[in-house]
């Protein structure tokens, strides 16, 4: 199954993120911290496709969910673990 249609609604998005980062914490547990910040940036590539297709998502009308406030949430996601990456790589060399 091929990314695109891993993340075609939300409840899709939501468990292929706790999915990455479980692993992203295993990896960062057995020091393997390339492995864990691939895990992280997996999550805010996720996020930004399935932002793309947020409109034909059909769990958000029958959830009746604020699209707006939705991508606004999961846009305060992608800065948080944005944050989490530049915090472990560390100030960047000027």
């Amino acid at each position: 199954m091929n990314e695109t249609s891993e993340t075609k609604d939300l409840l899709s998005l939501i468990g292929r993120a706790i999915g990455h980062l479980q692993r992203s914490i295993e990896s960062f547990e057995g020091a393997d911290e390339h492995a864990g910040l691939s895990c992280l940036s997996t999550v805010i590539r996720d996020i930004d496709a399935y932002l793309d297709r947020l409109g034909e998502d059909p769990l958000v009308p029958l959830a009746h969910v604020d699209p707006a406030r939705l991508r606004q949430s999961l846009h305060h996601v992608q800065d948080d673990l944005a944050g989490v990456i530049e915090e472990i790589q560390g100030p960047a060399s000027p």
